[in-house]
């Protein structure tokens, strides 16, 4: 009796397991994996465990070892310098390539690229996107905690006290299409920037760069302004006008309202649907290195956008985006200029 009593202990518990272990399954894939920003890399998804802060390099190419399930939202990376290397990253945070064995798991994810099913042309013909991207920098967060390439001049000069950016900066206005995911853009390779003296000196204020050189805007310019029909002198006013607006609203009054202070992204969010409404903000998210220092908001707009109407019109033109918060913890910080 007792012997029969532990074999259904251990069946039972076998069962337990295994049902368990079915339930956090992975699958397992290969590809490339693109980031689009500094998202975090955790040990455990679910328990957003990080344990030494790994974050993603932008624009970089990770190899894809595992998705969490057929219809994912978590992607399992192999980052080399990472203790423990393998470690999961959210689909939003880039753009997924799978080999060809591996297409049928990705078939509902937006973010997948669909390079291998149709010609690399449908991502790179201009005009041919479905909406905006209009990314904003906090430039003080940007310039202190971000491990950008090269020499960012503006940021030197930020963090040495001589330049102070006490506004939000045009990052880029980026042509988008869904289907694409972040690989819409390069339109025209060998596209050139030539822009007025009064149209840099108009847009410096808010891409700070341009007090310095034209290299950033250049990259801009090729990578995603030539995808639209705007000539270059008028796309980066447009996006000038943008920016104005936004750092003029609701968004960025909260924004200077905390430079220097901790605030948590449910308070920064409930600020914003009390002015704009629900709808609208589901069209915004915030990015912060580390996950904890905001440096960027990005805001969703339609193709056809008036730049004359009000934020709320242009955020509603939009689709929806990731959540909020983005890549951001509950709590972030606001970083004032100069260390």
């Amino acid at each position: 009796m007792r012997l029969n009593s532990l074999l259904v202990t251990v069946i039972v518990g076998n069962i337990i397991s295994l049902s368990s272990f079915a339930a956090n399954a992975s699958i397992h894939s290969s590809g490339n994996f693109t980031s689009n920003g500094q998202c975090e890399a955790y040990q455990s998804f679910r328990k957003q465990t990080n344990p030494d802060n790994t974050q993603l390099v932008n624009n970089k190419q990770y190899a894809i070892k595992a998705i969490n399930k057929k219809d994912f939202d978590w992607v399992q990376i192999l980052i080399p310098n990472a203790s423990p290397a393998m470690r999961w990253v959210s689909k939003s945070c880039g753009t997924t390539q799978f080999n060809s064995d591996d297409l049928t798991k990705s078939s509902t994810s937006t973010s997948t690229s669909t390079s291998l099913k149709t010609s690399s042309k449908s991502c790179d013909t201009r005009n041919d996107f479905d909406s905006y991207v209009l990314a904003l920098t906090w430039q003080p967060g940007f310039c202190e905690h971000v491990n950008y390439k090269g020499n960012k001049p503006e940021c030197t000069a930020i963090n040495d006290g001589k330049l102070n950016i006490t506004n939000l900066t045009l990052h880029g206005l980026w042509p988008n299409k869904a289907s694409c995911g972040t690989k819409y853009g390069y339109c025209d390779r060998y596209a050139r920037l030539d822009l007025s003296a009064s149209t840099i000196k108009d847009i410096a204020p808010w891409m700070p760069n341009f007090y310095y050189q034209t290299k950033f805007g250049e990259y801009e310019w090729k990578k995603h302004g030539v995808c639209q029909n705007l000539d270059a002198n008028d796309y980066f006013l447009t996006a000038t006008k943008l920016v104005e607006k936004v750092d003029a609203s609701a968004i960025g009054q909260f924004i200077k309202a905390n430079i220097g202070n901790n605030v948590s992204t449910a308070s920064f969010k409930k600020n914003l649907i009390s002015h704009f409404g629900a709808n609208a903000v589901d069209r915004i998210s915030l990015a912060c290195s580390q996950g904890k220092y905001l440096n960027e908001v990005r805001l969703n707009i339609g193709k056809s956008f008036n730049v004359n109407n009000n934020l709320q019109e242009l955020l509603e033109s939009g689709p929806k985006g990731r959540p909020f918060y983005g890549n951001c913890h509950k709590k972030i910080h606001i970083e004032a200029a100069g260390k």
